[in-house]
């Protein structure tokens, strides 16, 4: 309050964009912007749909579609479908308007841009993102805001690449080796994909989708689309040629965090917090069952190389190996898909893989070891230890013969995969050792 005791202004971007993004921005976003309103922007408000123009008639209310319609002076009533806003809420967007429906975002929390200079480490990243080369002589590790392309045993960093999201998820080279796709973003504040060119190590597209980050995803084969999933709920395909959305997908209904294409590129697998494994027409997104039998919140999905099964963890700790071609018709309670069951894990999984010739499946997880498993058997053969704490990605080397994975304590670490033998480890990203009490008295 004032001296005088007046309200501070409304503020749009502590008040009035939170409160847009709980109650609107489902329906009006840059992927579906319905009645052609993108209200996730100050700039798309402004901007206004198809309908009505402009959203804002600054300092006036009562001209302003954004107030009338969810007043219901306007119809159709907003948020359409839901409950009406409370009235402290109207009053908000109402004195905002009143006062000028000024845009007071800072300067450093406007539409992030990519760092100039690599970022600075004091301690090593979580891994999220990790993948070899087709021809195996690289290894590709997301960090902060950038992808670091290494030698494959870790012994030299041969790029740099710089992008705008906090956190890659999903790190994918073309099959020819010469582009690289990664799938992330920025919790809370927007998804990305990027399109590498890796001889210039230039940024041919940056695909903007949502206002969460984006979850790991997978290539088609002949490297034109990719697909993934989204905070919201969604699986999402982007030609990677156009950087255009061919489409959105709103089968599940909680967080989808993972996306596979099946053999052929014309059906896809996709997992989720709601526990399910659905398969999908891959060119429309189309829904057509679940592969699974619902049994808790799955997190992970690995599809077979050279058949069309997939391997699915998660919640409840147990790998499940499931034929994407149902045997039978399907009934209640079915799990007639299922090939095999391995052993239950000592946590909850985060990270599946096969081998290139699909020999052998790993594992990681919360309990930070990778066990390694005769595909065809289901037998253990080898265990991966070293890590401390949880393992989330995990890639095999194109010979089959090593595999590397990543997590929660920032270090790259490469196992023979038949002995579970530690070959390599090392931290990807350069640490800056913090100065000694005696170095920073000198500098001051």
């Amino acid at each position: 309050m004032s001296a005088l005791g007046a309200a501070e202004p409304a503020s749009y971007y502590t008040e009035v964009r939170p409160l847009l993004q709980v109650h609107c921005s489902g329906c009006h976003q840059p992927a579906n912007k319905l009645s052609g309103l993108d209200i996730t922007t100050y700039e798309g408000i402004l901007k206004g749909g198809a309908k009505h123009g402009s959203a804002l008639v600054k300092g006036t209310p009562d001209n302003s579609p954004l107030v009338s319609l969810v007043t219901g002076k306007l119809q159709p009533r907003m948020p359409m479908g839901g409950a009406e806003l409370a009235p402290e809420a109207v009053d908000l967007l109402t004195r905002w308007v009143r006062e000028g429906a000024e845009d007071d975002t800072p300067a450093e929390a406007k539409a992030p841009q990519a760092p100039t200079e690599p970022p600075v480490y004091a301690q090593a990243p979580t891994i999220t993102g990790l993948a070899f080369s087709p021809d195996g002589g690289m290894l590709a590790v997301g960090g902060f805001k950038e992808i670091l392309l290494h030698k494959a045993d870790g012994s030299n960093i041969e790029g740099r690449l710089l992008g705008r999201s906090d956190k890659i998820h999903s790190i994918h080279f073309s099959a020819d080796g010469k582009r690289l796709v990664a799938i992330g973003g920025t919790p809370a504040r927007f998804g990305e994909l990027q399109v590498w060119d890796l001889e210039s190590q230039e940024l041919i597209r940056s695909v903007t989708s949502t206002i969460d980050t984006l979850f790991a995803g997978d290539l088609s084969q002949d490297g034109k689309w990719a697909v993934f999933g989204a905070a919201d709920k969604t699986v999402r395909m982007v030609d990677l040629e156009t950087g255009e959305e061919v489409y959105k997908a709103g089968h599940h209904e909680d967080w989808v965090l993972q996306v596979v294409f099946g053999i052929d590129g014309k059906r896809i697998v996709s997992v989720s917090r709601d526990r399910a494994a659905k398969l999908a027409d891959a060119a429309t997104g189309a829904f057509q069952e679940n592969v699974n039998f619902l049994r808790d919140k799955l997190y992970a999905v690995a599809r077979h190389p050279r058949r069309d099964y997939v391997l699915v963890g998660g919640e409840d700790r147990v790998p499940y190996l499931y034929t994407m071609d149902r045997p039978r018709a399907l009934k209640i309670a079915d799990d007639s898909t299922l090939v095999r069951k391995f052993e239950e894990q000592d946590g909850k999984i985060f990270a599946l893989a096969f081998s290139p010739d699909g020999s052998l499946a790993a594992v990681g997880g919360v309990s930070g070891e990778v066990p390694v498993y005769d595909t065809e058997t289901g037998e253990r053969v080898a265990s991966c230890r070293g890590h401390d704490g949880g393992i989330f990605v995990i890639a095999f080397h194109p010979d089959g013969k090593r595999l590397a994975t990543g997590g929660f304590d920032g270090v790259v670490r490469i196992f023979d995969a038949s002995s579970g033998e530690e070959v390599q480890s090392f931290i990807p990203v350069p640490i800056q050792q913090a100065k000694s009490a005696d170095d920073a008295q000198k500098a001051g």
